[in-house]
C-alpha cells in the first residue's frame, strides 16, 4: 500500500481560516478518493500559519478493476416490432463500446431499459490523484480568498511551493501554476533552507528537525507545558482562554512563548482594561495570582525557538505598557465629568439613520423597561428602571470606550460606581449587554435584565420596521443573538410576561419612524421570535422538535409557562395511552377544523359512546382546572392521557359525520370543547408518532 504527501505552502494564512481548511481538506479528498473507487484509505490533514498538508495512508498502487452497469434507451424504443435492434440501441451499444448482442434488458422502477455491463480497467493512483487533487485544493472555502501574480490564481494566500509524494515518486500534479516537487524549507528564520523529503512518513519529522511542528495538536500540547512552565516560575496560575490558546496554535510553525512584566501602576486599573489590552490587542495569556487576582506578568506566543537577548519580551512590553498609559489617561479624564452629564451627548450618535440617535433609542428603551416592570411585579421602582436605561449607554461617548470599544457597557459599569450611583443602577449598565445569545450569564440585577430586555425590544422592532430583517447568513445587526438573549433573560428571570404584548408595544413605537404598517412588522417580528423560542426549547430546554411544536402550538409567548409544558409533555409522551391520545387528537383536530364555536346539547346524544365522552370530557375540565392552578402541570398532561380509551371507543361507535345536521353539530361541538381544554397544554396533533399511519 502506498502514502501520499501534498504540502501546499503560503504566506500566513489567518489563524482563523485553518481549522476549517483541515476539516476540508479531509472532506473533500476523502470523498473524491471515494468516489474514485479506493477503500480503507485514512487521510490526515495538518498544518501550520504556512503550509497547508494532508497525508494519504493505505492508498493501492493501481485503482482497482470494476464493472459498471450503465442503462440505455427503454426497451420499447431499443427494439423494433420485429425484435430487431433499432437505431437507439445501436447508438447506444456504440456508446458505451460493447456490440449489440451483448445488450440486455433490465427491469427497472420506470419500466425495462436496455442495460449493459462496461468494464473499467483501473488505473495508476498516481494519475488518478493528478486529476482529483487539484479540484480538491481549488474548491476550498476560505473566509476571504486572495488573487496573486497576474491575478490568475486565487486562494486563500499567495502559494509559494507544491511538494507532492506517492511514497517515494512525484506525481505528475500542478497547482497553482507550479509543478509538485519533492523539496520544502524548514523554520523561516532556523532552518529557511530548501530541502528533500524522502517519504511521507518521514515528512513530519524532517520537518520537526528543522523547528517546524506540522501537527497542530502537538503544538497545542507544548504550547499549554510551557505557559504552565513559565506561569509557575513566578508562583502565579494561566487564566484559562481556550479561544486564545487554540488562535496560538495557528499563529506559529514552532510554539513557544516569553513572559512579560506589567508595571505594578496598571494594576490600579479596572482589571478589564488590563485583560483587554492584553488579550484583545496584544494577544498575550493572564497570569492570575494565588489569590486569582491579576499578577504583574504575561505570556506572549513568539514563532520561534528563543528570544536570546530579550528583544521580543521588551517590545511587547513596551507596547503593552504604551496602550495602559494611554488606559489610565482616558480613565483620569472620563473620571472628570460624572457620566450622568454625558447622557445629552448621546443625541449626537447615531442608532439608526431612520431611527434617530442613541439618546432617543435609550428613551424609548426606558419607557419599555418601565412598563415590563410593572408587568412582572419588579421590586425595582420603575422610575429608577427608565433612570438607569438613559445611563447604562453613556459611556459610549467616553475616552476609554472610544479607545477600547470592547469595554462598552464595562465601563460605564465603573463610572458609575465611582460616581457614588446604587448598584443595581451600575450593575445594570454592566451587565445589560449580557447575554450573547444563547451563551453566557444574563444579567446579575433586576434593572439589568429589565433594561436589557427592553432595548433588545426597541432594537428588533426598529430594525425590522425598517426592513433590516435577517435572511440566509445574512445579520449584519446581530439580530437573531439580540433575540435569542431576550428569549434567555425573559425565560430565566421567570416574567410570564407576555412576549407578544411586550413587542406589540415596541413595534407602536418604531415603527412609525420607519413608515412601516404595524400589524405587518409584528407579524413578522413574532414570526422571528417564535423561531428563536423552539431553538430555546430544543438546545437549552432539551426537548424534542415535535415537542416544542406541540407545546408552541397551544400557546408560545409567556416562557416560563411554556417550558414547564415542553418539560411536562416530554415526560409523559413516551407512555403507550399517550400514544394513542396524540394519533386520536389529530382526528379531533382534522374534525374540528374551521368548525364555529357551539355548545354541546346532551339530549342529541344517541350513542353511550357520546355519553361517556362527555362525562369524562367534564371531569377533565374540572381536574385540569385543579391541576393547573396548583401548577402540577404533568398531573394535567397524565389526566389528559387517560381520555386516550374514551376517545377511541368514541371513533369506533360513534359516526360524528351523522346524516343528522343537529346530531353531526352536536357531536362537532363536543370534539371541539374537548379540543379547547387540550390546547391549554398543547396541540397534541403536531406530535410525530412512529407507526401512527400504521
Amino acid at each position: 500500500m502506498a502514502e501520499l504527501l501534498l504540502e501546499i505552502r503560503t504566506e500566513e494564512i489567518p489563524a482563523n481560516a485553518l481549522p476549517g481548511a483541515r476539516r476540508q481538506l479531509e472532506d473533500r479528498l476523502g470523498a473524491a478518493l471515494a468516489a474514485a473507487g479506493f477503500e480503507g484509505f485514512d487521510v490526515t490533514a495538518l498544518s501550520t500559519a504556512r503550509r497547508l498538508v494532508v497525508l494519504v495512508g493505505n492508498l493501492p498502487e493501481r485503482q482497482a478493476d470494476r464493472e459498471e452497469t450503465v442503462l440505455g434507451p427503454p426497451a420499447r424504443v431499443a427494439f423494433d416490432g420485429e425484435g430487431r435492434p433499432t437505431k437507439a440501441a445501436e447508438g447506444f451499444a456504440r456508446k458505451v463500446g460493447v456490440p449489440v448482442e451483448e445488450l440486455r434488458r433490465e427491469a427497472t422502477e420506470k419500466g425495462e431499459y436496455l442495460a449493459a455491463t462496461v468494464h473499467h480497467e483501473g488505473r495508476p493512483t498516481g494519475a488518478i490523484l493528478a486529476e482529483l487533487i487539484p479540484g480538491v485544493v481549488t474548491g476550498l472555502h476560505f473566509p476571504k480568498t486572495m488573487r496573486w501574480g497576474l491575478g490568475r490564481h486565487a486562494f486563500v494566500r499567495p502559494v509559494h511551493g507544491v511538494a507532492a509524494l506517492l511514497d517515494g515518486e512525484v506525481p505528475d500534479l500542478e497547482l497553482f501554476g507550479i509543478r509538485a516537487g519533492r523539496s520544502t524549507v524548514g523554520h523561516r528564520v532556523h532552518a529557511p533552507e530548501p530541502f528533500e523529503i524522502p517519504s511521507p512518513g518521514e515528512y513530519a519529522a524532517e520537518l520537526g528537525r528543522r523547528l517546524v511542528i506540522v501537527d497542530p495538536a502537538e503544538r497545542r500540547r507544548r504550547l499549554e507545558a510551557r505557559a504552565a512552565e513559565l506561569a509557575a516560575e513566578v508562583g502565579c496560575t494561566v487564566h484559562p482562554d481556550e479561544a486564545l490558546v487554540a488562535e496560538h496554535v495557528e499563529l506559529v510553525e514552532y510554539p513557544e512563548l516569553v513572559r512579560g512584566r506589567i508595571a505594578g501602576r496598571f494594576l490600579e486599573l479596572p482589571p478589564e482594561v488590563v485583560v483587554t489590552t492584553l488579550r484583545h490587542h496584544q494577544k498575550c495569556l493572564i497570569l492570575e495570582d494565588a489569590e486569582g487576582a491579576l499578577a504583574p506578568h504575561f505570556l506572549a506566543v513568539i514563532d520561534r525557538a528563543d528570544d536570546p537577548e530579550g528583544l521580543i519580551r521588551q517590545g511587547n512590553e513596551w507596547v503593552i505598557g504604551a496602550r495602559l498609559a494611554d488606559a489610565g489617561f482616558f480613565f483620569a479624564e472620563d473620571l472628570k465629568r460624572p457620566l450622568a452629564e454625558l447622557v445629552p451627548e448621546l443625541d449626537r450618535l447615531e442608532f439608526h439613520r431612520t431611527l434617530g440617535s442613541l439618546g432617543e433609542k435609550a428613551r424609548r428603551a426606558g419607557k419599555l423597561a418601565a412598563w415590563l416592570a410593572g408587568e412582572v411585579g419588579a421590586a425595582a421602582d420603575p422610575g429608577t428602571v427608565e433612570r438607569a436605561a438613559a445611563l447604562v449607554k453613556a459611556d459610549l461617548v467616553t475616552n476609554m470606550v472610544g479607545e477600547f470599544p470592547e469595554l462598552q457597557g464595562i465601563m460605564g459599569g465603573h463610572y458609575l460606581r465611582l460616581a457614588g450611583e446604587p448598584e443595581e443602577i451600575w450593575t445594570a449598565a454592566r451587565d445589560h449587554y449580557l447575554p450573547t445569545g444563547f451563551e453566557g450569564p444574563i444579567p446579575e440585577s433586576e434593572v439589568g435584565r429589565l433594561v436589557g430586555a427592553a432595548d433588545r425590544l426597541d432594537t428588533l422592532a426598529g430594525l425590522f420596521a425598517v426592513g433590516e430583517i435577517p435572511t440566509g447568513s445574512r445579520d449584519p445587526f446581530g439580530l437573531r443573538r439580540a433575540a435569542q438573549a431576550l428569549v434567555r433573560i425573559v425565560a430565566e428571570s421567570g416574567w410570564e410576561v407576555d412576549l407578544g404584548e411586550a413587542l406589540g408595544r415596541a413595534v407602536e413605537a418604531t415603527a412609525p419612524l420607519g413608515g412601516a404598517d404595524p400589524a405587518v412588522v409584528r407579524e413578522q417580528l413574532e414570526a422571528f421570535l417564535a423561531d428563536r423560542v423552539r431553538r430555546w426549547l430544543v438546545e437549552l430546554v432539551g426537548v424534542a422538535g415535535d415537542t416544542a411544536d406541540a407545546v408552541m402550538g397551544a400557546g408560545w409567548t409567556r416562557l416560563p409557562s411554556l417550558a414547564v409544558r415542553a418539560r411536562a409533555l416530554e415526560a409523559v409522551r413516551g407512555r403507550p395511552e399517550f400514544l394513542a391520545l396524540a394519533l386520536a387528537f389529530k382526528r379531533v383536530r382534522n374534525i374540528t377544523g374551521g368548525q364555529p364555536d357551539a355548545g354541546v346539547d346532551p339530549a342529541l346524544f344517541r350513542e353511550e359512546a357520546e355519553r361517556e365522552l362527555h362525562r369524562e370530557a367534564a371531569a377533565f375540565h374540572g381536574i385540569l382546572e385543579t391541576e393547573l392552578a396548583a401548577g402540577r402541570v404533568e398531573e394535567a398532561f397524565a389526566a389528559m392521557g387517560r381520555l386516550a380509551e374514551v376517545l377511541d371507543r368514541f371513533f369506533i361507535d360513534v359516526l360524528v359525520m351523522a346524516e343528522d345536521e343537529s346530531i353531526r353539530a352536536n357531536r362537532i361541538a363536543l370534539l371541539k370543547q374537548l379540543g379547547r381544554d387540550f390546547l391549554t397544554l398543547a396541540d397534541l396533533s403536531r406530535l410525530h408518532v412512529e407507526g401512527g399511519e400504521q
